[in-house]
């Protein structure tokens, strides 16, 4: 799928000479005044200070440290590095972008919305070439992300986007895999599937819910059991989530996981309580589990395709960075459902 939507005007990057020359004051008193130097009087600080902050200017490093060298620095932000989807897409986009000539700079929210928009500051001041960001989890803002095109810095989401910021985006086809996960369950046989996904203020745990709502529906399921998980995902919340699913008065006779590590946290547990599976749960995980294959039953999952995510990412934002491309382009990777023993 490719959207095409066209950019608005980019703002001009407002430097120490622009602020001197409307002030009338002679550029190194502006320097001075930024930096509260005390040779600039209060006054005259004041002014300097109010005018930047109404025309949201920010120091560019690049000019500082850097002047007259070309930048092919490109920053990514990711939620948590330690989750194996954004460690593979990290890993592939360091080796894309180091056979183009490029360095990546890799930056972790920490799924949090003010180390992100902190991120975003640091990225201005140092002028990257562009940035390839994939939102933390309590992201419900996006102005920040808006600053970096009004400073002229190429912007690209992936999987995890905003969805009210024109720029160019790389998602998963959430729904659809989701649709026909559920739908794969059902068809074995499972009536009492839960889901266990993330919070709703991400599309891509908004998209694949709205996915198993509507195939319960379609296929008039009694059942309907989804779990939204606000904390990050670990192996322990898996434990606790199945714990609470196995001890209720209608146990699932299916999960359907959204992450590797809730997925690992919920094996453990079941191995514990010593649940048989296929027999007694069936299990499909969203995700690569490097025991897919090694671990008996065989673990049914979702295979999110790093590799293209990760070379549409770079692709859009190079045509960006080289051709001055304007245009918004949305592509859509498809996800996979490879079926093994675990249902």
């Amino acid at each position: 799928m490719h959207t095409f939507v066209f950019y608005d005007t980019m703002t001009k990057r407002i430097t120490i000479k622009d602020i001197a020359s409307e002030l009338n004051v002679h550029h190194s008193t502006v320097s001075r005044a930024l930096h509260n130097d005390p040779r600039v009087n209060e006054k005259t600080r004041d002014i300097v200070l109010a005018y930047a902050r109404e025309h949201e200017y920010q120091k560019n490093m690049n000019a500082v440290q850097l002047r007259g060298t070309a930048n092919n620095a490109i920053a990514l932000i990711v939620p948590n590095i330690n989750h194996s989807f954004f460690a593979d897409i990290v890993s592939q986009l360091t080796d894309i972008a180091f056979q183009k000539g490029y360095v990546i700079s890799v930056f972790q929210s920490n799924e949090k919305y003010e180390q992100e928009k902190e991120i975003i500051n640091t990225i201005i001041q140092h002028n990257f070439a562009g940035a390839i960001v994939s939102i933390a989890k309590d992201t419900q803002k996006s102005d920040h992300f808006r600053l970096l095109k009004k400073f002229g810095i190429p912007l690209v989401f992936f999987d995890r986007v905003c969805e009210d910021v024109m720029a160019p985006k790389v998602i998963v086809n959430n729904y659809d895999i989701t649709v026909l996960a559920t739908e794969c369950l059902i068809k074995k046989g499972y009536s009492r599937i839960a889901h266990i996904t993330g919070t709703n203020i991400i599309n891509v745990f908004r998209n694949r819910d709205q996915g198993y709502q509507d195939t319960i529906n379609k296929f008039n399921i009694d059942y309907k059991n989804s779990i939204e998980i606000k904390e990050d995902f670990s192996i322990e919340i898996g434990k606790e989530v199945f714990n609470k699913l196995w001890n209720s008065t209608e146990k699932p006779d299916a999960i359907l996981s959204s992450s590797v590590n809730l997925t690992l946290g919920i094996l453990i547990q079941a191995k514990l309580l010593e649940v048989k599976i296929p027999e007694q749960l069936g299990l499909i995980t969203f995700g690569s589990m490097l025991s897919s294959e090694i671990y008996q039953p065989q673990m049914t999952t979702i295979e999110q395709q790093e590799t293209e995510i990760a070379q549409a990412t770079f692709e859009l934002l190079e045509d960006m960075i080289v051709n001055k491309n304007n245009q918004v382009i949305i592509k859509e990777i498809k996800a996979q459902l490879i079926l093994r023993e675990s249902c």
